[in-house]
C-alpha cells in the first residue's frame, strides 16, 4: 500500500497521489476576478472569489494525468489550457474528447465504461447538474471512481446533487473515501446544482465513507459556505464523518 493524500487546492480543483500516481482533478487555475460573472445568479461577481493557495505552475507541476469531470469554465479554464503539458494524459467524459483535442490535448482519453493507467482503474460515474430544465441545460457531468491493488476506493462524485447515479455508485465500488461538490450552488430560478449541506448529510446517513465536501466559496453562484456546513455537521454530531478543507490544505484520511 502506497497510500492516498489528498489536497483540496481550490474550489473542485484537487491534487492527489494515488498509487504512486499523481492526479490532478479539475483544474480552475485562474487568477481571482479573470472571469466574468456567472449571469442569472443571487449574488454575481467575478470569478474565481479568491486566488489559489499556491502558483498554478507549481500546482500542474509533476503530474502523471488529470481527471477533468466535465467542460465548465469552473472546472477547466483558460489557465489550465495554457500551463497544462499538451501531452499528459486527460481522462474525461466522451462528449468533451472532440473540444479537448481542440485544444491541442493531444492524449485526451474518454472513459466510456473505465480506463486504465498502469495499475490504477479509473471509472467514470453518472450525476445530476440540478434538476429539471436546468439540470438538463447542464448535462452531462460525470465522476470517477479510482481502485488500485492495495489501496482504499476513492469516488469523485463531480458536479452533481445526491441522486440515484450517486447512490448506484456507492453501491457498486463500495468506496472508502467520497469527495462531493457541495457549497449549493444555483441560479435564480430552480433547484441547487450541486449537493447543499441538506444533501451532504443525507449522504453520510446513506454509507460508512468518509466524506469530503469542497466546491466552496470560489463562484458566486455558491449559496452556502464551510462555515454554513460546519455548523450543520456539529449540530448533527457528524464532524468526525464529513471533512470540510480549506483551499491549499491536506485531507487527514
Amino acid at each position: 500500500m502506497q497510500g492516498v493524500k489528498l489536497t483540496l487546492i481550490r474550489s473542485a480543483t484537487l491534487r492527489i497521489e494515488y498509487a504512486g500516481r499523481t492526479l490532478l482533478v479539475d483544474p480552475q487555475l485562474d487568477p481571482a476576478g479573470a472571469r466574468d460573472a456567472v449571469p442569472n445568479t443571487p449574488n454575481p461577481r467575478r470569478s474565481p472569489l479568491g486566488e489559489l493557495p499556491e502558483p498554478p505552475e507549481t500546482v500542474v507541476a509533476g503530474l502523471d494525468a488529470v481527471l477533468v469531470t466535465h467542460l465548465h469554465r469552473d472546472h477547466f479554464d483558460d489557465t489550465a489550457k495554457r500551463l497544462l503539458d499538451k501531452h499528459l494524459p486527460l481522462f474525461c467524459q466522451p462528449p468533451d474528447t472532440e473540444r479537448l483535442h481542440a485544444d491541442g490535448f493531444t492524449d485526451a482519453r474518454p472513459v466510456h465504461g473505465d480506463a486504465t493507467l498502469g495499475d490504477l482503474l479509473i471509472v467514470r460515474t453518472e450525476g445530476h447538474h440540478g434538476t429539471g430544465s436546468v439540470g438538463e441545460a447542464m448535462a452531462p457531468v460525470s465522476g470517477f471512481v479510482l481502485h488500485a491493488p492495495g489501496e482504499p476506493s476513492l469516488y469523485i462524485a463531480g458536479d452533481t446533487i445526491l441522486c440515484d447515479e450517486v447512490r448506484q455508485a456507492i453501491a457498486e465500488h463500495n468506496p472508502a473515501v467520497i469527495v462531493v461538490n457541495a457549497g449549493a450552488a444555483r441560479f435564480n430560478t430552480g433547484d441547487p446544482i450541486v449537493m447543499d449541506n441538506d444533501d451532504v448529510v443525507a449522504l453520510a446517513g446513506e454509507t460508512d465513507a468518509h466524506i469530503v465536501a469542497v466546491h466552496f466559496e470560489t463562484v458566486s453562484h455558491a449559496t452556502e459556505t464551510r462555515a454554513d456546513l460546519r455548523e450543520r455537521l456539529h449540530a448533527e454530531d457528524l464532524g468526525q464523518r464529513v471533512s470540510v478543507p480549506e483551499d491549499g490544505s491536506e485531507v487527514p484520511l
